[in-house]
């Protein structure tokens, strides 16, 4: 009896570290779990798509190096959402200024603009005007017309993929999309494209000998 007792005795000793052990690790990982901050479910959830604050009759500007106005944006309210930093603007005015190239402006009945305000999307009635060049026979009055245009600002690229009028001088086109290169002046009609190409002076200037 007293040799099982001191095997007893003497497997208790050898397991008895690694019962400490097992404690120390249980008690460990229970104030882990107890003081760990516990996860807010709208967080995991996402933001909600709702303003956060909004701006009525704004107006903004942005200017070249040399102090001139290079880009101009306007509208009755803009509202920016949170979740994706986007705005919301009613009835949007762009008129953007760059040397030797004419004017473009934009306008629309509801645009949306994302963070950095280099891609603005407007819907419902939008209208694009560039106006004549100096040479009205290469670069006459220019307007186009859908119910959506993306703009990229940056790259100063008009472009649409729903039916879209554009009239230059006295030719009218009919498309069933649009890529409008402001800087090269090129002019891209995408799909069933039909309409009138008028060539010649323009009405009331004479033709060159």
């Amino acid at each position: 009896m007293q040799a099982l007792l001191a095997k007893l005795t003497g497997l208790v000793m050898r397991l008895l570290p690694l019962l400490l052990m097992a404690i120390v690790a249980g008690s460990t990982f229970w104030l882990v779990e107890i003081n760990s901050p516990r996860e807010d479910k709208a967080a995991v959830t996402g933001k909600r798509h709702e303003p956060d604050y909004y701006i009525d009759n704004f107006s903004a500007t942005e200017l070249a190096q040399d102090g001139s106005t290079k880009l101009r944006f306007t509208g009755i309210k803009m509202i920016h959402f949170e979740d994706d930093q986007t705005y919301e603007v009613t009835r949007p005015a762009m008129r953007a200024y760059e040397p030797d190239r004419p004017p473009v402006t934009a306008n629309a009945d509801r645009g949306v603009m994302n963070s950095e305000g280099s891609i603005i999307d407007l819907y419902g009635n939008a209208f694009i005007v560039r106006q004549a060049g100096t040479d009205l026979s290469k670069d006459p009055r220019m307007t186009a017309a859908s119910q959506y245009f993306q703009l990229l600002v940056n790259d100063d690229i008009v472009k649409t993929n729903q039916p879209v009028q554009l009239v230059r001088g006295p030719s009218v086109m009919n498309a069933n999309g649009l890529i409008f290169n402001n800087v090269t002046r090129e002019v891209q009609l995408l799909g069933n494209v039909r309409g009138t190409i008028i060539t010649g002076p323009p009405s009331g200037q004479a033709p060159k000998p």
